[in-house]
């Protein structure tokens, strides 16, 4: 009878453990309820088990299917290599549904990519249908990367992955700044600061003098893409200035090295020091 108590006991103090952990640890928590929501529980689309969907997002699913394969075309070409393993995509009709499975616990953000799933926001196939091709690529960008790149590497700064995804996309993920806007606002001391934190927080983007939002985009919005789009030209100027190199540096990136390391070995410089160059490049030009 002792033992039963003492076994009831520990089982009571054991879940008590978890819950407080859980509830003081909100990543943690987001991440189990990710794992217990995973996208491919959900029905396959019937012409393509890639997709899986909810049932009344069926419709949305077969948008996705109609427009996967040229989007998978354009990131296997940018990015130099075939998928290391295919991609599967989740379609959401419950913005609550999507939040438990996108490992954020959000239900605004626009996509999520995650252990070779993106997950795509019920809004892509109702409000803002126009980003769902640019949110796919973009989502689909980082599987990519990451598909190569072994698990538990060091992952290389946000502003590097975020900004190949917008690159790659042609906008997604970015979309309503455009490449000048976000050049000019790096001339008029708007930029984006480019440092090695491995995550950040939307809202945690730092820039050298905070923006305000303009056009139809409100305040969080407008930080965000402008950060993303601010990185993406950055990238896109480093590709076209060395081609070379910047292949060599993806190749290096996916193989697991360090970013720094990599990014120096590629293009025998700094991140911070091509940064420099590229405002000095476009602060001349403007």
């Amino acid at each position: 009878m002792r033992l039963l108590r003492f076994a009831a006991t520990a089982a009571l103090t054991l879940t008590a453990a978890v819950v407080i952990s859980l509830t003081a640890r909100p990543a943690l928590r987001h991440a189990l309820l990710a794992e217990l929501n995973d996208p491919g529980a959900l029905p396959a689309l019937e012409s393509d088990g890639r997709i899986r969907f909810e049932p009344a997002a069926r419709a949305c699913a077969q948008e996705v299917a109609a427009i996967l394969p040229g989007a998978l075309r354009r990131v296997e070409s940018e990015h130099g290599r075939p998928f290391a393993k295919a991609p599967l995509i989740g379609v959401y009709e419950s913005f609550d549904t999507y939040a438990r499975a996108n490992g954020l616990g959000d239900s605004g953000v626009a996509g999520v990519s995650r252990a070779g799933r993106a997950l795509l926001s019920p809004t892509l196939c109702g409000e803002e249908r126009a980003r769902l091709d640019g949110v796919l690529t973009h989502e689909l960008s980082h599987i990519h990367f990451f598909g190569w790149r072994p698990r538990h590497a060091p992952r290389p700064p946000p502003w590097f992955t975020e900004g190949l995804a917008v690159t790659v996309s042609k906008g997604g993920g970015a979309e309503g700044v455009s490449d000048e806007e976000a050049a000019q606002a790096i001339r008029d001391g708007y930029a984006v600061i480019l440092d090695d934190r491995p995550w950040f927080d939307f809202t945690d983007i730092r820039f050298e003098r905070e923006p305000s939002a303009t056009g139809a985009l409100d305040a969080y919005s407008y930080r965000q893409r402008l950060a993303f789009r601010q990185a993406a030209v950055f990238i896109a100027w480093l590709r076209a200035r060395d081609p070379v190199a910047f292949g060599r540096l993806l190749r290096s990136l996916e193989s697991g090295a360090p970013f720094d390391e990599a990014f120096h070995e590629s293009f025998r410089a700094a991140p911070m020091d091509c940064w420099r160059d590229y405002v000095a490049a476009i602060s001349h030009a403007g």
